[in-house]
């Protein structure tokens, strides 16, 4: 027995420093995070974008949108379906999902659902109402939660809007 205590002993502190947390591979996304209320003043209308990462489509009326994963939502206009125009893009940090009812359209704003109120011709929008912690934390696209590194390195207010490439 007194022989295979220091076996025991030396397979133990192998274990401990035999694996270098710097060296395990991840996978090919870095998770991107924002302060809180950088995240929800950047909803914000802009001008259109080029349709990069698209994700769920609605139609109301002449207008299509179209989500840009964990980017947020471009306005096009349908008025003539041979010719739709890329009119607007709105910003909204960590959306993959949106919905409407007559002319407020609802979003994820990463963690949080918020309620967009739009004019009549989506020249300018109105956050109405947001529900902080509605939704979990975005999952990588290949499945991965946050490491405990990764969450003890986020600045202290940080919320997770993305999944970048490296």
């Amino acid at each position: 027995m007194k022989k295979s205590i220091p076996f025991l002993l030396a397979v133990f502190l192998f274990i401990l420093t035999g694996f270098d947390n710097e060296q395990v591979y991840y996978g090919p996304y870095n998770p991107v995070f924002m302060l809180r209320s950088e995240m929800e003043k950047n909803v914000k209308l802009e001008g259109p974008k080029t349709i990069l990462n698209p994700g769920k489509i609605y139609l109301k009326d002449h207008f299509i949108f179209i989500n840009e994963k964990y980017r947020g939502i471009h306005v096009i206009d349908n008025t003539n379906p041979e010719d739709p125009t890329n009119v607007a893009f709105i910003n909204v940090d960590g959306c993959i999902d949106i919905a409407m009812k007559n002319n407020v359209l609802y979003a994820d704003n990463a963690v949080d659902l918020i309620a967009i109120k739009l004019d009549e011709h989506i020249t300018d929008i109105e956050v109405t109402k947001r529900i902080k912690n509605t939704f979990p934390e975005p999952v990588s696209p290949e499945g991965r939660e946050l490491t405990w590194k990764e969450r003890q390195a986020a600045p202290e207010e940080a919320i997770l809007v993305r999944w970048d490439l490296n």
